[in-house]
């Protein structure tokens, strides 16, 4: 998703309407020629018509790249997947699992350093696990999906700007660390996994993205 964000960005950037314009109907005095009041006027008006042009080209392109300050209000994009399972210690302790997450929010980052968002999240699960009595041999396994669960949990807290990463402080020891992808663009990933002997196992990957409005 990064490089989709910084190539569109480069590709904006490098269009033909961003390159700077150049200076049209400009004439240069012959040698000997006598400059006229006409003539110099006509070159003044060239000039400021190729100015005006570049400044607009200019405030287009700080427009696609934005001031450079993390403050603002942020559209939140969150995907995510789990896979989890259990041998158990008997039959009717084993099972297995399929999570799916995708939620959507909107962030506000304030100037004084403080922050305030609201997550919407979409949970998906398939669970796969012993249904019956197993040990009297009357057991078998059956898929239980829980689909389409929804909540929402607003989040305050503190943030700050390192100049290559922005930290998000929820509390005493909570905090999440944003990567800069782009002018508009903060991203957080992670992978978290867990394959010890005898325990329960799961793989947990995910990815945020904070898109400045």
């Amino acid at each position: 998703m990064k490089k989709i964000f910084l190539t569109g960005l480069t590709a904006a950037v490098l269009s033909a309407n961003a390159f700077a314009g150049e200076v049209t109907g400009y004439t240069a005095p012959q040698s000997g020629e006598a400059a006229t009041a006409q003539g110099v006027d006509n070159n003044f008006q060239a000039l400021i018509s190729a100015i005006n042009d570049n400044s607009q080209r200019l405030d287009a392109l700080e427009g696609i790249v934005g001031d450079g300050s993390v403050a603002g209000t942020y559209t939140f994009i969150e995907m995510a997947i789990e896979l989890a399972a259990n041998s158990g210690t008997s039959s009717s302790e084993g099972y297995s699992e399929i999570s799916s997450y995708s939620s959507s929010g909107s962030f506000t980052l304030e100037a004084g350093g403080n922050f305030s968002g609201t997550i919407n999240e979409n949970r998906s699960t398939l669970f796969d696990n012993k249904n019956g009595d197993c040990f009297n041999g009357d057991c078998r396994d059956a898929f239980d999906p829980d689909f389409g669960n929804t909540g929402s949990e607003s989040l305050s807290g503190t943030w700050a700007d390192d100049g290559s990463t922005v930290t998000l402080t929820l509390g005493p020891s909570d905090t999440v660390v944003l990567h800069k992808a782009g002018p508009n663009l903060l991203v957080f990933n992670d992978k978290d996994t867990v394959t010890n002997d005898g325990e329960p196992i799961y793989d947990f990957t995910n990815i945020v993205m904070l898109v400045k409005q």
